[in-house]
């Protein structure tokens, strides 16, 4: 009897795993290269008191392969273990607001689009919008990296599953409210990214007396085809106008008149092409006559062709000079965008305001997450 006992009970034991088996949770680090180490950055953009924001994820389907057959139910973020001195104003308990849209789709996280909606697929979904409750951890530590542990990460279970589909980019769309608990907080999330930057070079003079030696400043990061080009530059004294001059030749203007060529005295050139003016908002110095600037975020778009190409930006003023209004010229810039593509696999898009239909895109660059299905 105990031969036919044993055989008896092995086929229900074998159903009883193949039964449990679907409901094994299987967790994935998003990007895989911060498994296992800190991330190179950090972003405050998540969790932070009284600032609203929207981000949104673009994430490639290499990464998200082994949740095949399984439903998205978790994710989870993970402290900063490099940037901890703003965890010394974290209390414990704090609580943000945070709705989470989510997607397959076949958006591309080398090229996502700057609007929201482009990125997504066809049947977007709310799989979660309720309050994060942050946890309290150290503002020191010696470990190479934090874990994804709830009591030390900031955890979002799922209210609608999301089930995998293969082959598709997992778009998520958090828009967060900021948190109310009356006093100054953030909680930085670990990050990571692919910096390639482009280079810069000089052209020309200011034609004003000035402190730095670079009026125009260019974020090098921000060099990338499908990126937006962050610029700004120092103001001169009583302005009452900002202009960007953007252009793509520093040889010729409209392809026919040689530069430089003389705007005004003394020694105000203009040094590039003026294929785009845009007026720029100023910003007043301390005493609202020195150290003003200005400043711009010129969006390009994505094109194979950019990758290495030379991009020119100046930037014009007028200002009063007692009774009279002048011109003003910067020195130019020529910005040579990075030569290679993003390859991380993830990217994002991100607004300071979120309700905005629009965002910024910052190309292989993303919180550290851990996303878990079951």
């Amino acid at each position: 009897m105990m031969p036919l006992r044993v055989r008896s009970v092995l086929p229900l034991a074998a159903f009883g795993f193949a039964a449990a088996a679907p409901s094994q949770s299987t967790s994935v680090v998003v990007p895989q290269v911060a498994a296992s180490v800190d991330g190179n950055r950090w972003i405050a953009t998540h969790f932070r008191e009284a600032y609203g924001r929207r981000v949104q994820l673009v994430i490639a389907p290499s990464h998200l392969s082994q949740l095949t057959g399984k439903r998205i139910h978790e994710l989870a973020f993970r402290k900063d273990v490099k940037y901890l001195r703003p965890y010394r104003k974290v209390r414990g308990g704090e609580q943000t607001r945070v709705r989470i849209v989510a997607s397959w789709s076949d958006a591309d996280p080398a090229k996502p689009s700057l609007t929201y909606s482009n990125n997504h697929g066809p049947s977007p979904v709310v799989v979660f919008d309720g309050l994060v409750t942050l946890p309290k951890v150290s503002d020191t530590d010696t470990r190479p990296v934090a874990t994804f542990d709830p009591r030390e990460a900031p955890t979002i279970p799922f209210q609608t599953l999301l089930p995998h589909v293969a082959g598709k980019s997992l778009v998520l769309d958090f828009t967060t409210y900021g948190g109310n608990a009356g006093y100054k907080w953030d909680w930085p999330v670990d990050a990571q990214t692919n910096y390639l930057p482009g280079t810069t070079t000089k052209i020309g003079a200011t034609c004003w007396p000035s402190k730095w030696s670079d009026n125009v400043n260019i974020v090098k990061g921000s060099l990338r085809p499908g990126m937006h080009i962050k610029t700004d530059c120092a103001a001169p004294p009583n302005p009452a106008g900002a202009f960007l001059i953007f252009g793509l030749s520093d040889k010729f203007a409209f392809g026919s008149i040689p530069l430089p060529l003389r705007l005004a005295q003394p020694n105000c050139d203009l040094y590039v092409s003026p294929d785009v003016i845009s007026a720029t908002l100023f910003y007043q110095g301390p005493d609202g006559v020195h150290g003003g600037w200005t400043g711009a975020v010129v969006p390009t778009p994505y094109q194979s062709s950019l990758h290495g190409a030379t991009l020119y930006f100046q930037y014009l003023f007028l200002h009063t000079a007692g009774s009279q209004l002048e011109l003003k010229t910067s020195h130019a810039v020529a910005a040579t965008l990075a030569p290679s593509p993003a390859s991380l696999g993830v990217s994002l898009v991100a607004s300071l305001d979120p309700t905005a239909a629009n965002g910024r895109i910052f190309l292989d660059f993303t919180p550290v997450m851990q996303l878990s299905a079951k």
